[in-house]
This record gives structure tokens, sequence and C-alpha cells, in this order.
């Protein structure tokens, strides 16, 4: 995380939460701007396992970051994208003027910040799931 970026602080817990579907997890919203989280209680099943066909599912881990720990997810319009991880949320927003060091120009994307040091970015919105069930 460098100054380049606009990070928002995180609540200490959450100020509303709503259950998705059944009571295994938790969606959190604090005010207008929303966290991008869907957190999976130990031993529920998967809210990964419910998504639409139009869902893509990308483990954390699986992401090949650059040299600066960034990722730049390029995906179609009609495509949602969700990531699975384990890994604490540290920062997101909107990405003021900033160029990868692969050389993608992110300004304006969508950024997520996690504990582990990586960066993505997107166009559009992305649902981060957070389960500790996961490998």
């Amino acid at each position: 995380m460098g100054s380049d970026k606009n990070i928002l602080d995180l609540p200490q817990a959450p100020i509303s939460a709503d259950a998705p579907g059944e009571d295994y997890g938790l969606a959190l919203d604090e005010g207008s701007e929303k966290l991008p989280l869907v957190i999976i209680e130990p031993g529920a099943p998967s809210l990964t396992d419910d998504l639409s066909a139009d869902s893509v599912i990308l483990e954390l881990g699986d992401l090949l970051p650059d040299s600066s720990g960034e990722v730049v997810l390029f995906m179609g319009e009609d495509v949602s994208v969700n990531i699975l991880t384990r890994e604490v949320i540290t920062g997101f927003g909107i990405a003021d003027p900033h160029v990868t060091a692969s050389g993608v120009d992110v300004t304006g994307l969508h950024f997520y910040s996690f504990e582990g040091g990586l960066t993505v970015y997107s166009a559009s919105d992305i649902l981060i799931v957070n389960d500790p069930n996961a490998a």
C-alpha cells in the first residue's frame, strides 16, 4: 500500500450486517462505502457452491502478482468475479493515478489490498469471500 492509492479505514466492528441467504455468514456494510466482503463461519457450507454460472471464483493464492505485488483483472462486462481467501482486507477503494510494475495504468480502477501484501485491481467490483474453510 503506497501513497498512490486511496485507503479507507476499515471499521473495527461491522456497522450493520445482513445475513446472505441462510445464517452462514455476514455481508458487511459500512454506510455509503460498502465493504465487498462475505465472511463464512468455520464449518459452514461455502457460498461459492451457490454462485451463478456467470460468476468466476478465483483463489487469492492462485493469483500471480507483478514485482510490486499487484494483479490487474480483466474480465467481461457480464461476468462477476469472486475472490476466495482466508486473508484480511487491509484497504479498498478507487485507485489514484498509478501504473503497475507490469505497465498497466490502473487509474480509477477498484482496488483491494490484502494482509499478505497483494493488491488486486479491477474495472468492476469484486466480491471477497473470506472463508476459513478454504484450502
